[in-house]
């Protein structure tokens, strides 16, 4: 680890003869002369911090302004140095920078989860900015890991564990192995200390038979390559404590079991080799076919390539793992491997590996609840991949934990709006199928079909959840037009009739851009929605030359009420009685049974409830819905909130916005900052509470909603 400036001029230089010293100096003197006074919890002088990122980030092979960024990093945060400061004496190059890395650390921690999706969106909006601002935070990170040691036990857990759900997973997107690594090796044995010294013991008593196993293994390799002439580096190495525990856990199996508990690279210098190579070792030994791996022709999302095979001998079991060079670089260096000192990074802002990061990003503006937005990024950011084809041998790589539905968008969108059915392996099989590796997948297509909110709970990838969510949109702002275009059109035909007043297109297009609307396609879709109130207000900045006596806003149209008979049919007959049942109260649209009981007759239960679960099959009965629209279903649900001024006005709205009526809410406070509501209100069928309770989800401030059954 670096410890003094000069070591750090040395390493640069030693990779970039041209670079700035000067700037770097002055750098240094500047942290230095800002940390002065400052101790780390090691009692070591502050000043080693930012050395030691320094020195990470020119291990990165990275240039002296992301350097000189790294020694400033924490001089905003931790001394009287101003932004302003910074950007007089670097440029505003470098203070973007250091201001992006600062406000990257200043989180509020009012809710742990909350202050966690606050950092995370903060990272990605500064990565997808300039990505030397998380390559300094990565660095940072991984200088604080290696130093956990003084801190407190508590202390070190928070940043072990958000080490391994954060940072390592950001740094494995970006590709940068090497960093990925070390970030987990260190916070696992802080994380788990018990699992840790009982692995690190049962591999350090297999450590001399491992070695004497890989140098043995490595000879081979020797022989076969001079068989082949191809030269090439071998490297080897026993499996991480981490991926260990991780391999054991997932598969219940114990260390003898683990297969690539051994591996050597080899490592040559054109693709064809690499084929060349793995051949000669399969042919020179047994091997796993369900252990090979091809990432060279499908690489992974971080850009991974490389190509493994496990092969068995008498004494052990061996993966090997075979890439170029250039692919060496890139697993090790990620998104900097291919740095070019007088272009910046800027050639890397359409690198494909930041997009998922943007489209994090584009899917939190249109969801912004914390704890959806955390556990989204949690789930995506070290994906597991499978590999599955189109009937025509494209590799498609996709998330383990893939359906068709993610399949079908991850070809295009179009035939994600209109996947049907699907095929896996020639047999037709629901959408809602986990594919594996090897499937090959056809989607079937039809014009009238479209994207649910049920398809909200069959697809896994962002990309397909993100395309169904604008989807739905789309359909609901179509239906709040056609709803606020009557509602208009009712408006105009009563105030022509009563006053006389009519409104052409120029000046009504004039009067609602008075109400601060960029066009009027817009200010129907508010009324549509209910999101902006027809009351005397608005009426009368629409008609200021009728009396404000005079005016009236619209009544609603009262329904008449439905008989519960004419709701049900009971094996095609009608006009049997019938009671809902109270245990799951189902509602128009769920999939019912109905159920003879000795003391209410026939109870209609929603079909997976729990009550009906073993009901001999001459109690139950084939029951269906008619189509009866009017008849209002009522629904219970608890939501914990944020407590805070709106929260109620933002609940309520969107219950207007679907002619939904509230017929009970309470309120009661948790704590200062948590509130819950208990609200019951009426819907008509399943898919209107879907929508309802889908808006209120993504409500910013709501952080629980559960459906009580009375």
């Amino acid at each position: 680890m670096i410890k003094r400036f000069y070591e750090l001029q040395e390493k640069i230089i030693g990779y970039y003869p041209e670079a700035n010293i000067g700037l770097l100096k002055k750098a240094y003197a500047v942290s230095t002369d800002a940390h002065l006074n400052q101790r780390r919890a090691s009692d070591e002088p502050y000043i080693i911090h930012p050395l030691a990122v320094a020195g990470i980030l020119a291990d990165m092979k990275l240039d002296e302004i992301s350097i000189a960024a790294g020694l400033l990093h924490d001089v905003i945060e931790d001394s009287s140095y101003t932004i302003e400061d910074i950007n007089r004496q670097f440029g505003k190059e470098i203070a973007d920078i250091v201001w992006g890395v600062t406000k990257i650390s200043k989180i509020s921690d009012i809710n742990v989860e909350e202050a966690q999706a606050e950092t995370l969106k903060k990272m990605i909006i500064a990565m997808t900015k300039d990505i030397r601002v998380i390559l300094i935070k990565l660095a940072d990170r991984l200088h604080n890991v290696r130093t956990l040691a003084p801190l407190d036990p508590d202390k070190r857990l928070k940043i072990a564990r958000e080490t391994v759900e954060i940072y390592a997973p950001i740094a494995y997107r970006l590709g940068i192995g090497k960093i990925k690594d070390e970030l987990e090796d260190i916070s696992f044995m802080y994380l788990h200390p018990a699992e840790y010294e009982k692995i690190k013991k049962e591999v350090a008593d297999k450590n001399e038979w491992a070695l004497a196993q890989l140098e043995k293994m490595k000879k081979e390799l020797v022989k076969l390559l001079a068989e082949y002439h191809i030269a090439a580096d071998i490297q080897f190495r026993i499996k991480r404590p981490i991926s260990i525990y991780r391999k054991t856990q997932r598969q219940n199996i114990e260390l003898d079991q683990v297969y690539d508990l051994l591996a050597l690279r080899v490592i040559t210098d054109t693709v064809p080799r690499c084929y060349l190579i793995v051949s000669g070792v399969q042919q020179r030994w047994p091997y796993i076919p369900s252990r090979w791996r091809d990432f060279i022709s499908n690489p992974k999302s971080n850009f991974y390539q490389s190509i493994h095979t496990t092969i068995i001998t008498p004494e052990a079991k061996f993966e090997i793992q075979v890439r170029t060079q250039e692919m060496h670089k890139v697993a090790e260096e990620g998104i900097a491997a291919h740095w070019r000192y007088k272009e910046g990074l800027s050639f890397l802002e359409k690198d494909v590996r930041l997009q998922w990061f943007r489209e994090m990003i584009e899917h939190h503006k249109s969801s912004p609840d914390p704890k959806e937005f955390l556990s989204l990024v949690k789930k995506d950011l070290t994906p597991q991949e499978i590999y599955v084809f189109t009937p025509k041998g494209k590799v498609i790589n996709l998330k383990a934990g893939s359906t068709p539905l993610d399949f079908a968008y991850a070809i295009h969108s179009e035939i994600g709006d209109h996947c049907r059915s699907a095929i896996v392996n020639e047999k037709m099989v629901p959408l809602k199928t986990r594919l594996n590796s090897g499937d090959v997948v056809e989607i079937l297509t039809a014009k009238n079909a479209k994207p649910s909110s049920d398809w909200l709970k069959v697809a896994s990838t962002t990309r397909a959840r993100k395309k169904i969510l604008a989807y739905l949109q789309k359909e609901e702002n179509a239906r709040h037009l056609e709803r606020g275009l009557r509602i208009w059109a009712k408006i105009q035909r009563e105030y022509q009739k009563k006053f006389q007043q009519r409104l052409d297109a120029d000046e009504l297009r004039q009067r609602i851009a008075g109400l601060g609307y960029p066009d009027n396609e817009s200010f129907f879709r508010d009324i549509g929605s209910g999101k902006r109130t027809v009351d005397k207000q608005l009426l009368k900045a629409l008609y200021p030359d009728v009396s404000a006596v005079d005016i009236k806003p619209p009544q609603k149209t009262l329904r008449k009420p439905v008989s519960i008979q004419r709701l049900i049919s009971v094996e095609g007959n009608q006009d049997i009685d019938f009671s809902f049942a109270k245990c799951c109260l189902p509602i128009k649209g769920d999939v019912i049974v109905g159920y003879i009981t000795q003391n209410r007759g026939l109870v209609i239960h929603h079909q997976d409830c729990l009550n009906i679960k073993g009901a001999m099959p001459s109690r139950l009965k084939e029951v269906s819905w008619n189509p009866v629209a009017n008849y209002l279903y009522l629904v219970h649900y608890n939501l914990i909130v944020s407590d805070r001024p709106g929260m109620l006005k933002a609940i309520t709205e969107v219950t207007a916005a679907y002619e939904s009526n509230i017929k009970k809410i309470e309120i009661i406070h948790l704590s200062q900052s948590l509130a819950k509501v208990r609200l019951s209100f009426e819907v008509r069928e399943v898919s209107q509470l879907h929508e309802i309770t889908q808006r209120m989800r993504n409500l910013n401030g709501v952080y629980s909603l559960i459906r009580k059954r009375k």
